[in-house]
């Protein structure tokens, strides 16, 4: 079973691509406790991939980049069992990540995407004139404005 704690993120993903090290650096930045799991160095057990799926309401298939597994047969119809056993043996199939905090579960190939869903708001960075419309009229009567 996996751990939800709230104001918690727990990251499945496999390291050392620069999406692992960006998604990595973005969400230790945010401030929530974030809890990381490398699969290819730490393989969640076969009830807790049950459980991720059942969570994302998908097939692992789904999560899976199987054409990264050599004899691999896309015709073949794999139970969900069979794609756990898969994953044990191919950890850098995973695709992306998946981020869970209490009961909201994802899986993104895209880090600003997850940023978003979890709320955390892109390493603090504030907003600047070419996101924000610049003030151009008075917000009190002190205000002068040419």
């Amino acid at each position: 079973m996996i751990n939800t704690v709230k104001n918690q993120i727990n990251c499945y993903y496999v390291g050392g691509t620069s999406f692992s090290n960006q998604l990595e650096a973005f969400l230790k930045s945010s401030e929530k406790d974030v809890m990381l799991y490398d699969v290819s160095k730490t393989m969640p057990s076969d009830t807790q991939w049950h459980e991720i799926a059942e969570r994302l309401d998908v097939s692992l298939k789904s999560i899976m980049d199987t054409e990264k597994i050599d004899d691999f047969n896309s015709d073949t119809s794999y139970s969900e069992e069979d794609l756990v056993k898969i994953l044990a043996q191919n950890p850098e199939v995973l695709k992306g990540a998946i981020l869970i905090e209490g009961d909201k579960t994802m899986h993104t190939t895209d880090y600003t995407k997850a940023l978003h869903f979890f709320g955390v708001d892109s390493a603090g960075l504030e907003k600047t004139f070419h996101t924000e419309k610049p003030t151009t009229k008075s917000q009190t009567e002190d205000d002068s404005f040419i």
